[in-house]
């Protein structure tokens, strides 16, 4: 009796697995007509994306930087060298980019709440994994996003604070601090200058 009722199934399956894969890649080719192509390699922005979205265009192409590192355990800064590419993303709603410096790689997603009114931006490392959720916006001519956390080996609250500054068309300025919740007490991590290489 089972048999019987399996057999319409197994002639009628291979249409529909037809049909699933054709939606597919009717979805491949016509629903992220912003993300990055052959004609716009770093993608567009999406007309129906928040407004807000264009705050980061200017990380958007790819830039040649330089950069100092703290060197935690020797406690001395090292210089060097590293990429910083940026695309438009999920379909023009978001900006990904990412870095290189040594043998470190490390990339965000940039990602405007308009219902928060913030921007979330999520890290990751490799091939020493590391990961945080940074959040904030323009506070003048900068762009401040914050990431609540003790300084470390200590009990002492405050932020990892990351901040775009010298914004423009040619480039920006990036510097990575731990900053006390009272302000007060201000710790460097890292610093970054970049320069445009190409742009949408």
């Amino acid at each position: 009796m089972n048999s019987i009722k399996l057999v319409p199934l197994l002639l009628v399956l291979p249409a529909l697995l037809a049909g699933g894969a054709m939606a597919a890649d009717a979805a491949r080719n016509n629903a992220d007509e912003y993300e990055p192509n052959a004609e716009f390699p770093y993608g567009r922005p999406n007309p129906s994306a928040p407004a807000e979205l264009s705050q980061f265009a200017f990380i958007v192409g790819a830039n040649d930087c330089t950069e100092e590192r703290l060197n935690q355990a020797s406690g001395e800064w090292v210089a060097g060298e590293r990429t910083w590419d940026a695309y438009y993303y999920i379909n023009g709603y978001a900006i990904r980019d990412t870095g290189r410096s040594g043998n470190t790689s490390n990339g965000n997603i940039r990602i405007y709440d308009a219902n928060l009114g913030q921007w979330k931006v999520h890290f990751f490392s490799m091939p020493v994994y590391g990961t945080g959720i940074w959040t904030g916006g323009m506070e003048g001519d900068e762009m401040i996003l914050r990431l609540p956390q003790k300084a470390p080996g200590t009990d002492l609250d405050g932020f990892s604070t990351l901040t775009f500054s010298n914004i423009s068309v040619d480039g920006f300025d990036w510097v990575g601090e731990w900053i006390s919740g009272d302000g007060e007490i201000v710790f460097p991590f890292w610093s970054i200058s970049c320069h445009k290489r190409s742009a949408p």
